[in-house]
């Protein structure tokens, strides 16, 4: 009779041991992992070139969401995020329209970086991607205080140091 009690509680017994070993594990995968957490889920840096482009050279972190798929995609993404978008360089106006389409249906922290994939890449900061497109190479300045794309803009060094916060960079 002892030897079927001692049975049951070393059933039990290792019942609950599996239980906490399944939950110390999600525990430290970062199933249950807060929002304070490495990643800053808030931020997307959005290139919005064709896939071509994106595929030669592009922010390292950043996703690619073409400006003709970007209006079909916006419902489906969180209005509560940071959202940084770019193109190819100042002269191009698929992000800040873009960002206006956004801000347009409700979207509160969007921003454009003007200097786009040009500038990051004559920067030297992280890029991913083999970078043979020649028109990384172009002269690439800002257009002028006549040219006002009424949208909310972040510079290179700005948009770096967030994603470093962010820690989109890895």
């Amino acid at each position: 009779m002892n030897i079927k009690k001692y049975d049951i509680l070393n059933k039990n017994r290792s019942r609950f041991y599996i239980f906490s070993l399944i939950i110390t594990g999600l525990l430290l995968s970062g199933c249950w992992q807060s929002d304070t957490g490495k990643k800053d889920s808030k931020l997307m840096v959005i290139n919005v070139l064709d896939k071509s482009y994106f595929e030669d050279c592009h922010i390292t972190g950043s996703i690619s969401i073409t400006f003709e798929e970007l209006e079909t995609r916006m419902s489906k993404m969180d209005k509560s995020k940071d959202y940084v978008l770019y193109c190819s360089n100042y002269a191009c106006m698929a992000a800040p329209t873009s960002v206006k389409m956004m801000q347009n249906i409700g979207f509160k922290d969007v921003a454009v970086y003007p200097g786009g994939i040009v500038e990051w890449y004559q920067k030297k900061y992280p890029y991913q991607g083999p970078a043979t497109m020649e028109y990384l190479k172009d002269e690439n300045e800002p257009l002028g205080e006549d040219d006002d794309v009424d949208v909310p803009t972040v510079s290179a060094e700005a948009l770096l140091e967030k994603m470093k916060k962010a820690d989109l960079l890895s």
